[in-house]
């Protein structure tokens, strides 16, 4: 109740949506979009990238908020437009809050999503968040412990070359990425996993023996489900 939001991404506000400006004019997003001047607009940064400051040109116009039930308080929307700033692309995103909000701190608020997208890449990509076949409870907590761990090791050490500079740093290279980080960990820090054939053969016996396990505990349980039914 009373809670402020900020809807995301292109999908979630279309250029076919219709709001209500204060004028109670009830229009098309793309049809705002269009009757903006260039005065309406105003650069700003939203984060740092690997290629650098990421910078979009922002415009924000007073509406209605519609869908607000009658029982709550009084408060402010805007929809607010991002505009690449080479090939003119638009996402469009509803805002509304009870408090005033300066638009650099709803522009932060929308851009807190890259963020979290950026974790969850990290997670999958690099320490095998999504990799783990686990089926309790406790062997899950273990996989996702160890993956974040691995994550907050890669995270903390690119801050930390982040903000080194010379002679601590070399001129004329970039902060280590996750990606190098890891490639240079892998070839300097993590031991190479074994090859051997007695290696292989007894992980491909492991597997085996998890499949036959799975295939009995199917068949008893289809008998199982016919005896019942």
């Amino acid at each position: 109740m009373g809670l402020g939001y900020a809807v995301a991404a292109a999908a979630a506000v279309k250029q076919n949506q219709k709001v209500t400006l204060r004028s109670g004019l009830h229009i098309e997003v793309r049809k705002v979009i269009n009757n903006l001047a260039p005065q309406n607009w105003m650069r700003m940064a939203t984060g740092q990238g690997q290629k650098g400051t990421r910078e979009y040109d922002w415009s924000m116009i007073d509406i209605r908020a519609d869908d607000t039930p009658e029982e709550h308080e009084a408060g402010t929307s805007r929809l607010i437009v991002r505009r690449h700033r080479y090939t003119r692309e638009t996402s469009n995103y509803l805002c509304h809050h009870q408090h005033p909000a300066t638009p650099a701190k709803l522009v932060e608020v929308i851009c807190r999503r890259w963020e979290v997208e950026e974790a969850f890449q990290l997670g999958k990509s690099f320490v095998g968040l999504d990799l783990g076949q686990v089926t309790c409870w406790n062997s899950w907590h273990c996989w996702s412990l160890f993956s974040m761990i691995a994550a907050i090791v890669l995270t903390l050490t690119r801050a930390a070359t982040a903000a080194l500079t010379a002679p601590d740093w070399p001129p004329g290279l970039t902060p280590v990425s996750c990606p190098e980080l890891l490639k240079l960990l892998r070839a300097f820090a993590l031991p190479s996993p074994a090859r051997d054939g007695d290696h292989v053969v007894f992980w491909s016996a492991c597997r085996l023996r998890r499949q036959a396990v799975a295939q009995a505990c199917h068949r008893q349980r289809h008998h199982l489900h016919d005896q019942v039914a």
